[in-house]
């Protein structure tokens, strides 16, 4: 149901998502943020990265390995940081196909950033379209990781 009204999402408002994501307190110190490329239907992130490095941020970007793990690269140097850079983060962007009420997220289906999160103490937050957040509860996994907001071009939600 979440891939079926994925595919009638318009990509638009992606520059104020950024935008806002931006303006939050989180970013106030910030030196080093995980974020994505992202790809297909998802939110983009190429505003949000750009706007990242012109503020003299560090991005860590993952790299997806053969057993499903993610390791995380320098986006600049292209400097491999292992499976465990993720822990150098201060805020990490995650991508979702979903996320509900309680910040539970739903990605891909791999597992592959709830392992990595649970090796990152930071502020995690997920970019959406206006329409991706789920009404009710996704299902989940006793390895499922949530977030701690979600992004969408109109407003920001905070889970407690």
């Amino acid at each position: 149901r979440v891939l079926r009204n994925l595919r009638k999402l318009a990509p638009e408002g992606d520059e104020r998502a950024s935008s806002l994501l931006l303006d939050q307190v989180e970013f106030a110190q910030v030196e080093v943020v995980a974020s994505y490329t992202s790809y297909g239907n998802e939110p983009s992130t190429q505003t949000f990265n750009s706007n990242l490095l012109s503020r003299g941020i560090q991005i860590l970007l993952p790299h997806l390995l053969e057993d499903n793990s993610l390791e995380w690269l320098d986006s600049e140097t292209g400097e491999n940081l292992g499976i465990t850079g993720i822990s150098l983060a201060q805020i990490v962007v995650v991508p979702a196909l979903s996320v509900d009420e309680s910040g539970m997220r739903i990605g891909q289906g791999g597992g592959s950033y709830d392992r990595a999160l649970k090796l990152n103490s930071g502020w995690k937050v997920c970019l959406l379209h206006d329409g991706e957040l789920f009404e009710g509860q996704l299902p989940r996994e006793t390895y499922d990781q949530k977030v701690d907001a979600v992004v969408t071009p109109t407003k920001i939600i905070r889970f407690s």
